[in-house]
C-alpha cells in the first residue's frame, strides 16, 4: 500500500494544531509539581453582580461564614482559578471572595475597563455582599485595583491590602527591560492593541488556535513561569487566556498604561504586604521595593518564581501572607 505523503503531512499538521498543547506543555513543565486544579470551572457557589459602571462580575464565595473576609482579585488573562492553592489553605479560617473581572472567567464582556471603574466595581460588590473590613489581595492588575480603591477612600475601609507583582504606574515603565517598552508604546504598542481590539473576532480565534497548538503554552512558560509549574497548570493558564477575548485583553492592557498612583501612595494608610518575585519578567522586583519605600505601613516579601509565582510556588506566597496576617493580628 503506497503512502500518500501529502495527506499524511496534512494529518500531522492538523493533529499538532488541535492537540499540540499536550506535548508542548509536557516538555516545558516539571513532573514534580502539583496540578492547579480542575480545568472546568465550578460556578455553583457564585453569583453575577451588576455594577453602576455597567460591568457585570461573577463573584464566588467560599470558606468559613462570618470569618474575616479575604478578597482575591486576579490580573489580565487570568480568572478566579488562579487562587486555587490560596483558597485551599485559607478556607478554614477566612471567608473567601473570588472575583472574575469583566470579560474574564465567568464574567461577561465588560463596558468600562478603566482602573477607576474596576475599583468602583469592587466597592459595589463589597457593599452588595455586606462585607466589612476586608483584606484585599490583588495580583498584577488586581493590585492596581486595590490601590485605586484606597485612593478613592471607598467604604468599607480595608483592614489590609496585599499587592502581588503589580506596578504603581504604567507597567511598561517597571518592566525589567529598561526604557525600551515606554519608548515604543505610542508608535507601536498602543496602535497594535487598538487594532487588535477593533478586530476582536479574528484575534480571539487566533488566540484559541495558539492555545490548542501549544504556541501560547510556550509563550506563557517564557513570560510567566520559571519552569517548575506542572503541565496542567501551564495548559490551564493558556486556556484562561484563550477564553479571554482579544478585545478584553487589549483594552485591559491599555487601561493599565494610563494608571499612575506614584504621587498618592502616601495616602494609603492601611497595612500593606508587597510581594515581588525574583524572576518576574513583567514587573521588576524594583517596583515592589518602590512600593514598600513609599507606602506608610508596608511589609516587603521577595518570593521565588516569575509573574505567576502564586501558582508555581504557592507555598512561598502562602507563607508570606500568613506571616503578614500574624504580625498585624488579622484572623
Amino acid at each position: 500500500m503506497k503512502l500518500d505523503l501529502k495527506k499524511m503531512t496534512y494529518g500531522i499538521a492538523a493533529l499538532v494544531l488541535l492537540f499540540g498543547r499536550y506535548p508542548v506543555s509536557w516538555l516545558l513543565s516539571s513532573r514534580n509539581r502539583n496540578k492547579l486544579g480542575p480545568e472546568k470551572e465550578n460556578n455553583t457557589q457564585g453569583q453575577h453582580i451588576k455594577s453602576p459602571t455597567g460591568n457585570v462580575l461573577f463573584v464566588k464565595r467560599s470558606g468559613r461564614h462570618g470569618a474575616q473576609p479575604l478578597v482575591f482579585i486576579h490580573g489580565i488573562n487570568a480568572n478566579k482559578q488562579q487562587w486555587h492553592y490560596l483558597e485551599q489553605n485559607f478556607c478554614n479560617d477566612f471567608q473567601l471572595i473570588c472575583i472574575d473581572l469583566p470579560g474574564h472567567g465567568s464574567s461577561p464582556e465588560g463596558r468600562d475597563f478603566s482602573i477607576k471603574a474596576l475599583a468602583m466595581d469592587l466597592n459595589h460588590i463589597l457593599i452588595q455582599l455586606d462585607i466589612q473590613h476586608p483584606v484585599l489581595h490583588g495580583h498584577s492588575l488586581g493590585g492596581m485595583i486595590c490601590k485605586e480603591y484606597c485612593r478613592q477612600n471607598y467604604l468599607p475601609v480595608p483592614k489590609a491590602i496585599i499587592l502581588q507583582h503589580c506596578s504603581y504606574t504604567n507597567p511598561l515603565a517597571t518592566m525589567p527591560f529598561g526604557s525600551v517598552p515606554p519608548l515604543i508604546q505610542w508608535r507601536l504598542i498602543d496602535p497594535s492593541l487598538s487594532y487588535i481590539a477593533r478586530h476582536n473576532k479574528f484575534f480571539t480565534a487566533m488566540g484559541y488556535l495558539a492555545y490548542s497548538s501549544g504556541l501560547s503554552c510556550l509563550f506563557y512558560r517564557l513570560l510567566l513561569f520559571k519552569g517548575s509549574q506542572s503541565s496542567s497548570t501551564l495548559r490551564q493558564m493558556a486556556r484562561s487566556a484563550a477564553k479571554t477575548t482579544a478585545e478584553t485583553a487589549a483594552r485591559s492592557l491599555m487601561a493599565t498604561f494610563r494608571f499612575d498612583i506614584s504621587k498618592d501612595l502616601d495616602k494609603i494608610d492601611v497595612p500593606c504586604l508587597v510581594i515581588a518575585a525574583t524572576e518576574d519578567r513583567l514587573i521588576a522586583p524594583a517596583a515592589g521595593l518602590y512600593l514598600h519605600q513609599h507606602l506608610k505601613r508596608s511589609e516587603l516579601a521577595i518570593v521565588k518564581g516569575g509573574h505567576q509565582s502564586l501558582i508555581e510556588y504557592p507555598e512561598k506566597t502562602i507563607k508570606a501572607v500568613q506571616n503578614f496576617m500574624i504580625k498585624y493580628g488579622i484572623a
